[in-house]
């Protein structure tokens, strides 16, 4: 059982306190609703000014109406003068003759009205939850200067409020409301509202955070003088709200040289102030500026400034845009600096103002470039899972703009595709025809303009190739080991099949091939190198007296020589010699977790000649285990042993570099790994179509184009399982929904058991993580089942001196106790919730367990750790133990703990846990 601390018994006093404030709220709603009309809600008919004028400007072009029109702009309070564009040039290093292109735009971030797509794209980026403030009037002259009818009351986005009020016909027929958005609350630290004591025009606090990724926009809206003339029917109360900041973000212009940004900042701009809201519902608010300055960072960008020309810069998460406090930046000592990966930096003095409600594009361009041609693409959410066909959508921006600011569109369409296969890295040449696994884009063509036209991606679902069939296959077709009357002998060669001179056993081999197999009646690997291997049976360490919980003496944790079934020391490392009086006669299967994978067993000759023979069918060999047992004359188990049918690349190893700079070699999968189901995309690495778009006309340079990327995912449905070991026991268990032949059992009472008791059921297993609180399969207390000269009790990278009792197959170990250390940065057990999941030395993220790098410094190999879960009356899936070779007490053993929120290379876990093993060789 793994300990966890809890973390939220600190959230008690909060959450009372929370309790208190909504009671009291509520007391002081009923107060004032005291007489109301309960049919006459007060809600909200939300709008967006930008939005209507769009929609507005895009009916009138129909009839010949201009988008430019000074009425349009007008209503956005801007002027043809507000758009012009302007060069700025640059402090650049040399060979970077460099400038940045200024336009223009009404709105922020406009994009064409599209019943398909404009309300998502309103929804995600601009409309949430927001506050509102309602003040009374008896009449539409004498409106209250406080918000003496509610304040910062949090409103939906479809203008309903989360505690309804109503209309009142004898004490506020008349109202005027004010709108903040984003709501203001107690997380959002870096806006206030004015307080509700305040007398006069509702006004906010803003600043601007200094990381892009946390920069939000502002809107606020003011209904004006609302009046509730009908009794019973609420009146109409409009909130248009107007954007209060400048957005800006960056592209990246044509035929520019080749360099790699990797952030963008701000520098030297005003980064606080007020904005008082307007009185009238068709009027923006007002500024005050602050005194203070700041920095303003788009960083962890990876953008080449050749190979996209036209694309909006974005970082990793695609964010791309800056949310400023409008003010003039002309002789402010306000610079953009773009940086690049080897260091170089272009330096750009701003001029000019930032309006709010408009949207500010800077270009990087060369300062002989033509800036008059704009083609921008942005493209969101275009990377889609395998199993997914919604690709996200684009937005296409193309227009030209003459140096008075005058603005014309550009008609844009679809020219080529090119196909990557290695998730980007390179590109097949450009054809006309797009990849068939892009099922559609819902715009390949469009008239421009400077609002953006939004476009759908979608992808075809990717088919998934059985690849356990394949892998069975593999084991199926390998040429038969062995005949029926000239066995196989797996402890006279490696798992690869190759012979060798001399015998060496253990409690587990793998079978790679169908055939007739054989393996000599031996203690695990009591036998090394073809002669006794006492020290795996004998240990050399002195009596090592601990006290624990269940005896009121010290006791002697060492078991100076390991037992056999009887309980009685053994002598030999031959199990029929051992037990000469009473030897193995027979044998049989504990359990198989495949039906049919092993039959025709049986134990021949005599003494140390002893050999339990078994055959392995060719229609039935497949990824799975069994163990086999055998018995004496009576029936009662001696010893049993653990064959794992696999192809024979999973005990190669991977090296891998601890915290503490030791080198272990794991093996490729986990002991007892299976293949339960495994299907994959045909394709390993993610598949990226790149969509070139180009503008209809162009000047002499050439047409404009752009790339949207399109993105699709590879994939997997895999259920896989692993044998489960207790500590310190040798025996290999999986849940009994997991047999085919044999049966396992999970003893649901958890008492503790001599050795014999655990020699002669190999079945036997606890189906609980303690035993009379002693969390221990044994009824007394070892240090050295699993490393014969241990004595310690604390994570170390000690040599594991292989026993008997390990479960391991020739040549590797339980790992020791510091083994898993390099999968984390610091060394130690990490909680996600406390601490950060960078510290992790891992690729990517969770994927039904964890792949780690193989060394913190230079890594240059990756392992997997699948989270298999551990065996019980039912297997459980959340969470697995990897067992080292070292105890922490009579209760405890070190492991890895893998799960989605935590990793631990040094986890505690009750020695009864049925824990995973890594293999690591022997050293």
């Amino acid at each position: 059982m793994k300990r966890k601390t809890n973390l939220f018994n600190n959230m008690f006093t909060a959450i009372l306190f929370i309790m208190t404030l909504i009671v009291g709220a509520c007391a002081d709603n009923d107060l004032d609703n005291n007489e109301v009309d309960k049919s006459a809600i007060v809600k909200f008919d939300v709008k967006n000014v930008q939005e209507l004028v769009l929609a507005n400007a895009k009916t009138k072009t129909r009839a010949g109406y201009s988008i430019t029109s000074n009425d349009q702009l007008s209503e956005l309070g801007l002027t043809q003068n507000d758009l012009k564009p302007q060069i700025l040039k640059a402090q650049a290093p040399e060979g970077m003759e460099a400038c940045l292109v200024e336009t223009t735009i009404p709105g922020i971030n406009p994009t064409q009205p599209n019943q398909q797509t404009r309300a998502s794209i309103v929804t995600d980026q601009y409309m949430g939850n927001f506050s509102t403030l309602g003040y009374r009037a008896v009449s539409k002259t004498s409106v209250s200067q406080t918000p003496d009818w509610f304040y910062n009351e949090r409103t939906k986005s479809n203008g309903e409020l989360y505690n309804t009020l109503y209309w009142s016909w004898s004490n506020n027929r008349f109202g005027r409301f004010y709108a903040v958005f984003p709501e203001v609350d107690i997380w959002n630290t870096k806006m206030k509202l004015s307080p509700a004591t305040y007398v006069g025009t509702p006004y906010v606090e803003f600043e601007v955070e200094p990381d892009v990724f946390n920069q939000k926009d502002l809107m606020t809206a003011c209904s004006g003088i609302v009046e509730y003339k009908t009794r019973g029917v609420a009146p109409n109360s409009s909130l248009a709200f107007r954007h209060a900041l400048t957005a800006i973000h960056f592209t990246v212009g044509q035929n520019l040289w080749a360099g790699q940004i990797d952030k963008i900042e701000i520098s030297g701009a005003i980064n606080k102030g007020t904005y008082t809201l307007s009185n009238e519902p068709d009027q923006p608010g007002t500024w005050t500026l602050g005194n203070t300055t700041g920095t303003f960072t788009l960083k962890d960008i990876i953008l080449t400034t050749d190979d996209k020309p036209g694309s909006v810069i974005t970082d990793a998460r695609g964010n791309y845009t800056f949310f400023m406090i409008p003010q003039d930046v002309t002789n402010k000592n306000i610079y953009v600096d773009i940086h690049f990966l080897d260091g170089k930096i272009i330096h750009v003095p701003l001029k000019g103002k930032w309006l709010p409600g408009t949207t500010k594009t800077y270009t990087l361009s060369n300062l002989n470039s033509n800036w008059q041609y704009q083609l921008e693409v942005l493209g969101q959410n275009n990377t889609v899972d395998y199993d997914k066909t919604d690709a996200g959508y684009y937005a296409v921006r193309s227009f030209r703009q003459s140096p008075t600011g005058n603005q014309l569109p550009i008609a844009w369409k679809v020219v080529g595709y090119q196909e990557s296969v290695d998730g980007g890295v390179n590109f097949g040449p450009e054809t006309q025809t797009k990849p068939d696994w892009l099922d559609n884009l819902s715009m390949t063509e469009g008239t421009g303009g400077r609002e953006a036209q939004v476009g759908t991606a979608t992808v075809k679902k990717a088919t998934l190739v059985d690849k356990l069939a394949a892998y069975n296959k593999v084991l199926h077709d390998a040429t038969a080991k062995g005949s029926a009357g000239n066995y196989y002998d797996l402890s006279m060669h490696d798992f690869k099949g190759t012979a060798t001179a001399k015998r060496n056993t253990a409690n587990s081999y793998l079978i790679s091939a169908p055939g007739y197999y054989r393996i000599p009646l031996v203690y695990g690997n009591a036998i090394k190198e073809g002669a006794d291997n006492t020290s795996a049976y004998v240990s050399s360490a002195p009596a090592t007296m601990v006290s624990v919980n269940y005896q009121s003496s010290p006791v002697d944790v060492i078991m100076h020589r390991f037992k056999d079934h009887n309980g009685a020391d053994i002598h030999s490392p031959y199990i029929n010699v051992q037990n000469a009086s009473d030897p193995a006669t027979q044998a049989s299967i504990v359990w198989t977790d495949k039906s049919g994978i092993v039959d025709g067993l049986s134990v021949t000759n005599n003494g140390a000649d002893s050999y339990l023979n078994f055959h392995v069918p060719a229609d039935k060999i497949k990824s799975g285990n069994a163990v086999i047992a055998v018995k004496n004359a009576a029936g009662t188990i001696m010893w049993s042993w653990h064959f794992w049918f696999a192809k024979d690349d999973v005990l190669e190893t991977i090296p891998c570099t601890n915290f503490t700079n030791h080198v272990y070699k794991f093996t490729k999968q986990p002991l007892g790994f299976v293949w339960n189901s495994w299907q994959e995309t045909s394709y390993e690495q993610p598949r990226v179509v790149r969509v070139k778009i180009e503008q209809a006309i162009g000047q002499n340079a050439g047409k404009k184009f752009a790339y949207l990327d399109i993105t699709q995912k590879p994939g997997s449905i895999k259920q896989v399982s692993c044998t489960n070991y207790s500590f310190g026991r040798k025996d290999a268990v999986v849940a009994p929904p997991e047999v085919a032949d044999g049966a396992t059992t999970f003893d649901g009472i958890g008492k503790p058991r001599p050795v014999s008791f655990l020699m002669q059921h190999p079945e036997h297993f606890f189906d609980v993580n303690f035993s009379h609180l002693r969390w221990d399969v044994y009824n007394t207390t070892y240090y050295n089942l699993w490393s014969v000269n241990n004595t310690k009790t604390t994570p170390n990278d000690n040599r594991v001196e292989k026993t008997i009792y390990d479960p391991c197959p020739v040549g590797f170990t339980v790992p020791a106790s510091n083994a898993f250390t390099g999968f984390s940065k610091t060394g130690e057990n990490l909680n996600f919730f406390a601490h950060n999941m960078s510290d992790m030395n891992a690729v990517g993220d969770w994927n039904s367990g964890w792949t780690f790098y193989n060394k913190i410094n230079n890594p240059d190999a990756i392992i997997e750790f699948p989270n298999t879960g551990y065996a019980s009356s039912t297997r459980v899936d959340s969470y697995t133990y990897y067992w080292e070779a070292t105890p922490v007490n009579e209760k405890y053993a070190y492991s890895l703990i893998i799960e989605l929120y935590s990793m631990g290379p040094t986890s505690q876990s009750g020695r009864a846990a049925r824990g995973s093993i890594r293999p690591a060789a022997e050293k």
